[in-house]
């Protein structure tokens, strides 16, 4: 083992995600060092394109930076959805009065997300550590992390931004509370030969509980995911597909840490938190998570991060749950009342502002360094 460095400021973000880039960016904008290593390899591949959605205030938690613009020029805008029910059109929804300068969700592809926050970060002077890992972690209120390459490092703070299975959460003791969900979820990405509506997403419900969501993220491509056991049933019935970029499939769960801090080491996104993706809240929670333990540590009041962020975890994953139920066994109530009922009521101006906030997450309470 080599000896262990010397002592500084420096923060050691486990996970190159969108989430520990994310936190890097916003910790080395506020004037705070980093380093910022990964098991892996390289970033998300080009073709997979993961987490899709970007919500409001993630643009303005990342607009100082800049990083936002860039997301934008690349991004499409997804301005409402169509629904159908067993193939025949119910109703469409536009987001409307939703009170951002951004009033739409951001489709861009995780690949092109990581790819954006590596670039500024290396603009600045940091580079992600790939193939590095954080092994152990030693006294975590003055944490020390031994990483896979044999180096001890003494840091001023660890953030665990390492995923699900997080080693930073196993090492420091947190336990991983929740429960699995029945049920199998599909994607694929796929290529139109003719140009599709990039602006609305489609959602295809059944009957009989399930359904599909076309997620467009360009004028030829769009992610499939639903409540299927075999990513291809996804494409049943559609048209004009031209090919098949990347399929998944996955079992989800509702889970989180029973702490999101421990001394000096911070837990954020997947590694502090897991829901089902329905409502697109996953990638933008960690994100929020990230930008308020940088703003916290850059105020010195990192000891606010654990009760200022569990009750909008505890209320995300709770909402996602009700949607995720709602979606895969839809009430005899729901199902009468949905035709008629959600687009009457939505032409009203403030129930159709406050549905679009809800589907941009505006509902939630908003970063204390925005509003200032």
């Amino acid at each position: 083992m080599r000896d262990m460095v010397a002592e500084g400021k420096t923060i050691l973000i486990a996970g190159a995600g969108p989430v520990g880039l994310a936190a890097a960016v916003e910790l080395t904008r506020r004037g705070l060092k980093v380093r910022i290593v990964d098991a892996e390899a390289g970033p998300t591949p080009d073709n997979q394109s993961r987490a899709l959605a970007v919500l409001p205030t993630t643009l303005a938690i990342l607009k100082p930076s800049g990083v936002a613009d860039r997301m934008l020029a690349e991004g499409g805008r997804i301005l409402g959805a169509d629904f159908s029910r067993d193939g025949k059109p119910l109703f469409s929804f536009r987001i409307k009065g939703a009170r951002t300068p951004t009033p739409f969700i951001l489709s861009l592809p995780q690949a092109r997300t990581e790819r954006i926050l590596i670039g500024w970060l290396e603009e600045h002077g940091v580079a992600v550590e790939w193939n590095v890992s954080v092994t152990e972690i030693g006294e975590t209120h003055r944490p020390t992390a031994t990483l896979s390459t044999g180096e001890c490092l003494a840091a001023d703070a660890v953030l665990g931004c390492d995923g699900a299975h997080s080693r930073v959460r196993e090492a420091v003791g947190i336990p991983w509370k929740g429960e699995g969900y029945p049920g199998t979820f599909s994607l694929a990405d796929v290529r139109f030969s003719v140009p599709i509506d990039a602006h609305h997403a489609k959602i295809s419900l059944r009957s009989g509980g399930g359904g599909t969501a076309l997620l467009p993220f360009g004028a030829h491509e769009a992610r499939l995911i639903g409540l299927v056991d075999d990513p291809r049933t996804l494409l049943d019935g559609l048209q004009n597909v031209s090919g098949i970029v990347w399929t998944s499939k996955f079992h989800v769960a509702f889970r989180r840490a029973e702490r999101m801090a421990k001394g000096r080491v911070y837990l954020a996104g997947d590694a502090a938190h897991v829901h089902s993706p329905v409502g697109g809240r996953g990638m933008n929670l960690g994100i929020w998570d990230a930008g308020t333990i940088a703003f916290l540590l850059s105020k010195g009041r990192e000891s606010e991060y654990e009760t200022r962020r569990l009750p909008v975890v505890d209320a995300v994953l709770k909402a996602t749950r009700r949607m995720t139920d709602l979606v895969a066994h839809p009430p005899a109530l729901v199902k009468y009342l949905m035709p008629l009922g959600f687009p009457l009521a939505t032409r009203i101006p403030p129930i159709r502002r406050r549905v679009s906030e809800r589907l941009l997450a505006l509902d939630l309470p908003q970063p204390e360094w925005l509003e200032s």
